[in-house]
């Protein structure tokens, strides 16, 4: 079974909630005591969407994040990658087979290979908006 980490499911609450928020900045404060989402864990996130120019971050004793960015324009694809690093479904899809030692004998290697094409064709499709 595909799973979400809980670094993707944060972003994707993060998201919502910058994006739904009526104020024009958000911190990760308000995210992580709203959402209970541990506070290092949601500041370390919205740092690495600030990095990937998802937000935009403001300094100062009223600063906070704020989207850079529609939703609508962001994949679940991209966010996979930019939270994960990887849409992988199995360790052997994410990298080379050579760490694998069934690899050559193995019989749901094609199955898997095109189960990991449909699932990452399906994040393409799918925006982070569909989720708000």
């Amino acid at each position: 079974m595909v799973r979400f980490s809980k670094k993707l499911e944060y972003s994707l609450i993060s998201l919502r909630h910058i994006a739904n928020s009526p104020a024009e900045l958000t911190t990760a404060r308000d995210i992580s005591s709203k959402y209970n989402i541990p506070h290092d864990l949601c500041a370390k996130i919205l740092q690495t969407l600030k990095k990937e120019g998802v937000l935009e971050s403001i300094q100062g004793i009223n600063g906070g994040y704020k989207l850079t960015r529609s939703l609508r324009k962001i994949s679940l694809s991209e966010l996979f990658n930019i939270v994960d690093g990887s849409t992988a479904i199995v360790e052997c899809v994410q990298s080379d087979e050579s760490g694998c030692i069934i690899s050559d004998n193995c019989t749901i290697k094609d199955p898997i290979n095109k189960m990991q094409i449909e699932f990452e064709n399906m994040l393409k499709i799918k925006m982070v908006s569909d989720f708000i």
